[in-house]
């Protein structure tokens, strides 16, 4: 006996455009709108971060999910869960693959976890939970080899861009003659800002026109002062005096960038991403972990910016000796829980090789660039992404 019929594809996390789980369910109901699939949602789509014409797209999706919600409520209220006959639903799961499918309060005839973890210790009753659904999703082979050391089986589909949003174009000029190096993602430890910093102070000592362009802005600012466990001995990096932001400015000048060697633009919106990005003679990614294959790093690749990225984790699925810059030497990052396991530490010296050799290659640099570009723009599009997955998750 059902609850109610629906005959539907369900996310149990919001929409947005400003970071990957957003993207990802945003694509994946784009998709089924596209082909006359049932998208539902447990909630509407957060219209705070979503550009209007987006909005637009989805408006038929909020009047459901205002439904869907309020008669779940109900059903809770009544100490039950809520059953959808025939439906995939599909649930976040957090950095250890949790909850178990027995704590969602919904569930279907297909239930499939979608997972992107960095930690690489998981512990039983993680593992436990992770078993509990019909499938499990993931973003990058090297998630999947974590869960495969542990006896799990799951899928791996990876995350893309959107070529309407991100494709090489000419410069405007804007920083005249300047060697523009980009750095983005939100700012933390495994994200690796600290040694593109001490990379990058050396150069710019050697090119005084360089300028270090950063996108380093963090929601969740308490997650940025692991940037403290950097052994690089860097001035440690401080919150804003009301704990609510990431003073990069400040981080940046204590560790001897110069006024005028740096622009820190936060946050960028959809509509800037490109504008941006082809500023730029190269963007360095020396991460330490990547649990997807990382999007800003694909966005810049898709615009023709020649990257650098560390060899390790989910970036093993994006380079390529004739489209990237690689970082190769790579030593364990030290962790005594294990959580760090395939993590991997970039050397200062090799990211400050790859700068000088870019500035000093200009034409082989944007030849690599525009080869990435093609290569991402033909193999790791939102529009692949999100047919391949919601076949996966309705087999």
């Amino acid at each position: 006996m059902t609850d109610q019929p629906f005959r539907a594809f369900v996310l149990n996390w919001k929409l947005t455009e400003l970071h990957g789980w957003g993207l990802v369910g945003l694509h994946t109901c784009l998709h089924l709108l596209r082909t006359g699939g049932s998208p539902l949602l447990l909630s509407p789509p957060d219209t705070m971060m979503l550009r209007p014409q987006t909005q637009e797209w989805l408006k038929g999706l909020e009047q459901p999910a205002q439904r869907l919600g309020a008669y779940l409520e109900k059903v809770q209220s009544e100490g039950r869960r809520l059953y959808l006959e025939d439906a995939t639903v599909l649930y976040a799961l957090d950095g250890n693959m949790q909850p178990g499918l027995e704590r969602q309060p919904i569930f279907g005839d297909r239930n499939v976890g979608v997972g992107a973890f960095t930690e690489t210790n998981l512990y039983d009753q993680a593992q436990i939970d992770a078993r509990s659904y019909g499938r499990v999703v993931i973003h990058s082979t090297f998630n999947q080899r974590v869960l495969a050391d542990y006896g799990i089986a799951s899928d791996c589909v990876f995350q893309g861009v959107d070529p309407a949003e991100v494709s090489p174009g000419p410069k405007s000029g804007q920083f005249a003659d300047r060697f523009v190096i980009f750095s983005g993602g939100k700012i933390e430890f495994r994200k690796g800002q600290d040694i593109v910093l001490a990379a990058f102070r050396t150069f710019q000592q050697r090119h005084p026109e360089a300028l270090l362009l950063t996108v380093w802005g963090n929601f969740w600012p308490a997650t940025a002062i692991t940037m403290r466990t950097s052994r690089l001995g860097l001035v440690p990096l401080e919150l804003t005096e009301d704990g609510g932001g990431v003073d990069v400015v400040r981080w940046l000048q204590d560790n001897g960038l110069p006024h005028g060697s740096f622009i820190d633009v936060g946050f960028l919106s959809r509509d800037r991403i490109s504008m941006v990005l082809r500023e730029c003679d190269l963007a360095v990614f020396p991460n330490r972990c990547e649990p997807g294959t990382n999007l800003v790093a694909m966005e810049a690749m898709a615009c023709g910016v020649p990257l650098v990225l560390s060899a390790n984790t989910g970036h093993l699925d994006l380079i390529g000796d004739d489209r990237t810059y690689v970082l190769g030497r790579q030593n364990p990052v030290p962790d005594n829980g294990g959580n760090t396991r395939y993590w991997g530490e970039s050397d200062v010296e090799e990211l400050l090789e790859a700068m000088e050799h870019a500035y000093q290659n200009r034409d082989e640099a944007r030849a690599r660039g525009l080869k990435g570009s093609d290569w991402v723009l033909n193999n790791r599009r939102w529009d692949q992404f999100a047919a391949e997955f919601v076949d996966v998750c309705n087999r």
